[in-house]
């Protein structure tokens, strides 16, 4: 049977610290659409220039722009307006569905989704919404507590309050967290900005670095465990994978470098655990809103207990991505997962 051929958009790099994240998922993508035979222009959503993929490299000075936490303002996150057009005009020329690639910033916190929604332009991924809501750790760790998924306890601080560093560490030491204490951007990914703390010496440096990510942070509880991801595709749970990394935390560098993380599909946990973190995933992704696809992480103790950490509406792509591990496990290839994918987006699904 003839394969359909779709004009593919790939929406990739962006203003996030995660852009060298996005760029290698990227890079994945489009060479695995184009060995399907499928028609695929890349966007770069920094300033809308169009990527050329050759060689397994884009090409171009633009794609090795490296964002620093630092330099990401309240202004980057906005699109600006020469991506607006680039994509009003990509709407009129017969593209049939945008594939997000995206990590962060504008493109997962649900800004480039509200676009593509007024353009109607089908793209991959959850809509305006669930992608807000999944990617605010706050709010969404909320939402489990609603729906009775156990999570840490945690603390959520804003800059826009003027407490020094120092005034907040000793806010979260008077909480009674407990150490150690994780302390992230409450909007952010690929661990940037997120520090494991283990006494209150460390506070103040663990608060600056996830304020200089984000203008709002949490302060949770650490719960040492089995880190285990549980894949929903189409509303439903893909078989567990299990990440073991060289790290005490699953950081960025664990992430994105080859060899420091072992993993483990499907994961050798009790069928009574998959059974419920499977269940679990599925309930968030579905109250959340999510669509296409998601990622929700859980931890499991030694003990018997257990904790969600978070849902990710925009899973990695890379190589080492589990996401497609999960996939393969239940008998779906990159490039056949990618397909699904985009034909879900096209359904409306």
């Amino acid at each position: 049977m003839k394969e359909n051929r779709y004009n593919i958009l790939v929406l990739a790099g962006g203003e996030s610290t995660e852009r060298e994240v996005s760029l290698t998922s990227a890079k994945a993508v489009v060479a695995a659409l184009e060995s399907r035979g499928q028609r695929v222009r890349v966007l770069d959503t920094l300033n809308g220039q169009h990527l050329e993929y050759r060689d397994g490299q884009f090409q171009g000075g633009i794609a090795e722009i490296k964002i620093e936490p630092q330099t990401v303002t309240a202004t980057m996150n906005k699109l600006n307006q020469q991506v607006a057009q680039e994509l009003v005009r990509l709407a009129s020329s017969g593209v049939d569905v945008v594939f997000n690639a995206l990590h962060g910033g504008a493109g997962e916190n649900g800004t480039i989704q509200a676009v593509l929604d007024l353009m109607q332009m089908p793209y991959t991924g959850s809509p305006m919404a669930a992608s807000a809501m999944a990617m605010n750790k706050d709010i969404s760790k909320r939402v489990m507590r609603t729906l009775g998924i156990a999570t840490a306890d945690w603390q959520r601080f804003d800059s826009s309050a003027e407490l020094a560093p120092e005034d907040i560490a000793e806010i979260v030491v008077e909480s009674n967290l407990g150490w150690p204490v994780v302390v992230k951007p409450t909007n952010g990914g690929s661990t940037v900005g997120l520090t494991l703390v283990e006494s209150a010496d460390g506070l103040p440096e663990a608060i600056r670095q996830a304020f200089a990510v984000d203008d709002s942070l949490i302060a949770e509880k650490y719960l040492k465990g089995r880190e285990i991801t549980i894949a929903v595709l189409d509303g439903k749970a893909l078989p567990p994978v299990e990440i073991k990394p060289s790290h005490a935390l699953y950081d960025y560098a664990c992430k994105y470098t080859k060899g420091k993380s072992a993993y483990f599909c499907p994961a050798d946990i009790d069928a009574d655990l998959v059974r419920r973190f499977s269940f679990e995933a599925e309930l968030l992704y579905k109250t959340i809103g999510c669509r296409g696809y998601a990622r929700v992480d859980f931890i499991t103790a030694p003990d018997g207990s257990s904790i969600c950490l978070e849902l990710n509406t925009l899973p990695g792509m890379t190589g080492l991505s589990l996401f497609p591990m999960a996939a393969r496990a239940a008998g779906i290839e990159f490039d056949e997962l990618l397909i699904r994918l985009c034909e879900l987006a096209m359904k409306g699904k």
